[in-house]
């Protein structure tokens, strides 16, 4: 996953991102302080399980609740225990386009294979506007860049057209991650990027993706079990019945304010915290313990451990 090819306009072309399952971590908390003992905890699950690439500091990992200097702290620790064969994908998202700039080489150099960015949030703005911010942030970074399409959080929309431009002005767009909901953009996506990956971000949607052509999926439940990757590699047999419990935990973790549960549900199960403290950042709050034992409970309907 390090090393650049060279791209036809003289200029660097994006690494090969893989096929697969790609975690978008949680950011692994004890006592309200980042623990680098979690991190390893977390990333040895997601070898075993067969996750290909690790992506901390996204809308999961709650990037917009961490200082310029946690942003960066966070993507070194991730690449500090990052396990042999697995891609690094840092969120490097900020408020504006300098500092993301900032995390992006940060990540760049401890030796992510791209980032992840979503577009300016919170005012809206027009397409051609965010492709300029794409192609500025990969030529000033330096790095691959993956386009995040989530509008429903960062109020902007990036149509599959607008990442076609972003392609034809660089070439280091790497891929594109939807979580729009919208299968029909992904199929834009796919349609209108031959040759990029493209990611579906919702878990219910795994295997509609799958079918219309997507690369993989970047899937929040895979932080505490594989059953993302079991949907991706099962035959047309075993799919669907797959598919159908892991639809059965997304409705079941969405009676959650997010994303507690699924921080929950990581120390529960892969750190083995039956009784966590600290494990959500302010200003959110954890779990109450009766909350927690149903979780627990309903979860293992599920998934029998």
């Amino acid at each position: 996953m390090s090393g650049d090819l060279e791209g036809g306009n003289g200029g660097k072309m994006a690494v090969r991102l893989p096929s697969g399952i790609i975690t978008p971590t949680v950011t692994p908390l004890r006592d309200g302080d980042l623990d680098g003992e979690g991190i390893a905890e977390l990333l040895e699950f997601l070898r075993r399980t067969g996750v290909v690439a690790a992506f901390p500091a996204g809308s999961l990992g709650l990037f917009h609740l961490l200082s310029l200097s946690e942003h960066k702290r966070l993507i070194s620790e991730f690449a500090s225990r990052l396990p042999s064969g697995m891609a690094l994908l840092p969120g490097v998202h900020r408020g504006n386009l300098e500092d993301t700039v900032d995390v992006a080489r940060h990540a760049r150099d401890v030796g992510a294979a791209a980032v992840v960015a979503v577009p300016p949030f919170y005012y809206e703005l027009g397409q051609e506007e965010i492709a300029d911010y794409y192609v500025e942030l990969a030529s000033a970074a330096d790095i691959p860049v993956i386009i995040y399409n989530i509008p429903q959080m960062a109020r902007n929309r990036i149509d599959p057209e607008t990442a076609a431009s972003v392609l034809s002005r660089t070439p280091m767009l790497a891929g594109v991650k939807d979580s729009s909901r919208d299968l029909a953009a992904l199929q834009g996506y796919v349609s209108a990027l031959p040759g990029i990956p493209v990611y579906e971000g919702q878990d219910d949607l795994l295997l509609a993706a799958r079918a219309l052509g997507a690369h993989g999926g970047v899937c929040g439940t895979s932080n505490f079990v594989d059953l993302p990757q079991r949907v991706w590699s099962a035959g047309a047999d075993d799919a669907p019945a797959l598919q159908g419990r892991l639809s059965r935990l997304m409705r079941l973790l969405s009676r959650y304010e997010f994303p507690s549960a699924y921080y929950y549900l990581f120390q529960a199960i892969v750190m083995g915290r039956r009784n966590p403290t600290g494990y959500m950042p302010r200003p959110m709050r954890p779990l109450d313990g009766r909350s927690a034992e149903a979780l627990l409970l309903d979860f293992r309907s599920i998934v029998p451990g």
